[in-house]
């Protein structure tokens, strides 16, 4: 399990603004921040949401990077 720290640099890594990642769980941007920065731990059913979420933010990525390649 990721920690909320490394959460944060993937979310920055791939250009993600807390406010989207707040939208896709269904929190406040103030609730993704203390999630982050460790303040609470982060509940199971959230943290399967966040990874998803970023696993599809990479896929989005790959296919952006193949398409710049063929071109």
């Amino acid at each position: 399990m990721l920690s909320g720290k490394e959460l944060k640099i993937k979310r920055i890594m791939f250009n993600i603004k807390a406010k989207e990642i707040s939208e896709h769980l269904g929190v406040h941007k103030s609730y993704v921040s203390k999630m982050e920065n460790e303040k609470i731990p982060i509940p199971h059913h959230l943290y399967i949401k966040w990874i998803e979420f970023l696993q599809n933010q990479m896929k989005k990525e790959r296919r952006n990077n193949c398409l710049i390649k063929l071109n």
